[in-house]
């Protein structure tokens, strides 16, 4: 529930007896009115009650908690990820602000208020925040990672290259490091940098949709449709809703001039995401090279009803109407 600019009190009832909210927040809830000034049950129960998403709950209970225990800067910034989660992100800022104010110290503090600078795209903040976490901490990875992908977004590939290799060096092993190695080495075409950091994120989560998926894209772009697909495969055995995964290979058979095939491709790709229009254009080209006009054309008339501006199906439209 977004309450944009709210006063968070505390709770002003007693929450034993609220049904909104599971057994175990009523069961803190019995503690807190028995104990009233212990901090730690208003934390324990906010921790409850944001994974119930009660985030206006959970957000008086960081707010009490900070009333007891007011140089506790733990209190403020879990209140912020509270407001953040709730789309409060001024009211996340303060929080996260005067965390920092408590302790200008804290690690988890710093770091907190420039992931968050990063998250609301704040990017030269977030610079001059991690940097200050890195000067506190050198060994930081989250924030050596974190500073990585703020790089990567200002286009800075070098230096986002870098911090995704000290945070290997950091940790020893890691998946996303890996991955976005990978992904920045593909645009760079270096390919066997590229696979090899590929390969490392499997490694790491051999049950990554994610990993074969985009390894997968690569092989696809390097024109190995053998290796593409058997990573489509894979992806599907994954995760079977990965309606992309079934997209790609629905194309590589179409290229490959198995249009009966790739339909059957693209069949599973629209009955998993049912709007896609890219879906449906290509199977609509796919009947079009089987002469099967009529279905063709309802391919491509269902295409344009869901996006009316996809040229591609407008033309084939006309192609088959003329």
């Amino acid at each position: 529930m977004l309450l944009s600019g709210c006063d968070w009190t505390s709770q002003t009832a007693s929450l034993a007896q609220d049904t909104t909210i599971s057994l175990e927040a009523r069961e803190w809830s019995k503690k807190i009115d028995q104990y009233p000034e212990n901090v730690d049950y208003y934390i324990e129960r906010a921790k409850v009650l944001l994974d119930e998403k009660q985030y206006v709950k959970a957000i008086a209970d960081y707010t009490k908690a900070s009333e007891l225990d007011p140089d506790n800067a733990s209190h403020l910034y879990l209140k912020g990820d509270a407001l953040f989660a709730n789309d409060e992100t001024t009211a996340a800022l303060t929080a996260y602000e005067q965390a920092e104010g408590v302790n200008p110290n804290d690690i988890t503090a710093v770091f907190k208020h420039a992931q968050f600078l990063y998250f609301v795209r704040q990017f030269e903040k977030s610079e001059v925040k991690f940097g200050k976490l890195l000067n506190l901490n050198p060994q930081h990875a989250q924030g050596t990672f974190y500073l990585g992908m703020l790089h990567k977004e200002q286009g800075d590939t070098a230096i986002a290259i870098q911090s995704f290799k000290k945070t290997i060096e950091l940790l020893g092993s890691d998946y996303n490091s890996s991955m976005q190695l990978a992904l920045l080495y593909d645009e760079l075409g270096e390919k066997e940098n590229a696979l090899r950091y590929f390969e490392n994120a499997i490694n790491i989560e051999p049950e990554s949709d994610e990993a074969y998926y985009s390894r997968g894209l690569f092989y696809h772009k390097s024109g190995d449709d053998k290796r593409a697909m058997l990573d489509y495969q894979k992806t599907v055995n994954v995760n079977g809703a990965h309606y992309y995964a079934y997209y790609n290979a629905g194309n590589i058979l179409a290229d490959q001039g198995k249009y009966e095939e790739a339909i059957g491709q693209f069949e599973i790709c629209i009955r998993i995401k049912e709007n896609f229009a890219k879906g449906y254009n290509r199977m609509g080209q796919c009947y079009e090279l089987l002469k099967n006009y009529e279905k063709a054309r309802e391919n491509y008339s269902k295409c344009l009803q869901i996006d009316p501006n996809f040229a591609l199906a407008k033309e084939g439209l006309a192609r088959i109407d003329l």
